[in-house]
């Protein structure tokens, strides 16, 4: 969710090149309505499934609703680790606004409450805390995101000061860059590291998603606009209570349409409307490479439950979309999975598609994971957050069983 706050702007460099192509990527999946000449077809084992490769070369994978895992069956999850205590001691978390996971193993956890960053070992030792409440080098107003870019740099986004401060792996300060965010944040921050290690952040205040090199610099290769929302049924009027009186927030409609997206690790872009069970990789540039699909259909929305909600939120009921979302986030590993976000609120499980973009299965996680800190997915294991016994948060790692 975006959040708009008074502007801060220190007047840092946005840097952005010059001459980037400006046209939506969004705006090439559209032609997919119309793109129906097939230069290639590839029909496999199930004859519902096929593999088209259209005139211009963009690829579409049309999956039905059943797993392609083959005899190894769907993958499953297991809890291997947690982190987390009541205790006041470094494994004792206020806020956890980000996670990050290095070549290592280690796992490096943002509290925002203390304004520091934790790093446990593999096996969930404490090993360092750096960071604190301040203006100086190393220091935060408030600690937005991390990210993990090989081979030993900590990026960190402080949306206050506005600015990148780039740490090694023992917390020492290598690089500091002030930055223009606009007048816009959000907590947690997006930012990507792609498989040859390009950083990726976004800047909503200018409604663009940059690539930076590698290393602790901050040379911008390219950038993109950011999608473009899909428009939808206008937003409802809220009054909501703020000190002693009442203002007046602007929403919008439950399970109404949006644009998800996410950077994948070829470093391009995944997108989709959330409307509808189709996922597209655009570049940068605006082209779209590959289409994939799965043959469901949303969730009708209709009775108690449409009621429920047109009361909850108090509109007439007939303002509601006739059918719930399709889906509610995208995620990527570094081996090119796809890991997509059905239910609202934490998931329980996942839908997932291999590196070709078949339809592995549903993923069940054996805990709860929170949407928020983003979890991280690595080649054999899925780091996130869950809420225990007093909603106290705990870091945990899920391994990756494939053989079933």
């Amino acid at each position: 969710m975006k959040h708009h706050t008074p502007s801060h702007q220190r007047g840092g460099p946005l840097r952005i090149p010059t001459g980037t192509v400006c046209t939506s990527a969004f705006v090439a999946v559209a032609l997919l309505a119309v793109a129906t000449v097939r230069a290639d077809a590839q029909e496999l084992a199930d004859q519902r499934m096929r593999v088209d490769t259209l005139e211009g070369g963009r690829i579409v994978v049309s999956n039905p609703d059943s797993p392609q895992a083959g005899p190894e069956g769907v993958p499953t999850l297991v809890e291997v680790l947690r982190i987390g205590s009541l205790d006041d001691t470094c494994d004792a978390f206020g806020r956890i606004m980000s996670l990050a996971v290095d070549g290592d193993g280690r796992v490096y956890v943002a509290d925002s409450q203390a304004s520091d960053i934790r790093v446990f070992s593999p096996e969930g030792e404490c090993v360092r805390t750096f960071g604190r409440s301040g203006e100086g080098p190393g220091e935060f107003r408030l600690l937005a995101g991390i990210a993990w870019q090989p081979p030993g740099f900590l990026w960190t986004i402080d949306s206050v000061a506005e600015r990148f401060t780039v740490f090694d792996s023992l917390g020492t300060v290598l690089a500091t860059h002030p930055l223009r965010l606009g007048p816009a944040a959000s907590h947690p921050w997006r930012m990507w590291v792609d498989g040859v290690g390009s950083l990726h952040f976004w800047l909503p205040g200018f409604d663009r998603t940059v690539k930076y090199g590698t290393g602790p610099g901050l040379d911008s290769l390219e950038s993109v606009p950011e999608p473009e929302s899909i428009p939808t049924r206008e937003a409802y009027t809220e009054q909501v209570a703020v000190g002693g009186g009442r203002i007046s927030v602007q929403r919008g409609i439950p399970h109404s349409p949006r644009i998800l997206w996410t950077i994948n690790p070829s470093g391009n872009m995944w997108q989709a409307s959330s409307s509808v069970f189709a996922i597209h990789e655009t570049t940068y540039g605006g082209d779209t490479l590959r289409t994939v699909r799965l043959d469901r259909e949303a969730p009708r929305l209709e009775g108690r439950e449409r009621d429920s909600i047109a009361d909850a939120v108090g509109i007439a009921a007939r303002r509601l979309p006739e059918r719930k979302r399709a889906l509610e986030q995208i995620r990527t590993g570094p081996d090119g999975w796809v890991w997509i976000e059905t239910e609202k609120g934490a998931t329980r499980a996942w839908e997932v598609f291999d590196e070709r973009g078949y339809y592995v299965g549903r993923v069940s996680s054996p805990v709860p994971i929170e949407k928020k800190p983003f979890p991280v997915f690595g080649a054999d294991r899925v780091t996130g957050v869950t809420l225990g016994e007093f909603d106290v948060p705990y870091v945990v790692q899920l391994r990756i069983v494939r053989g079933g």
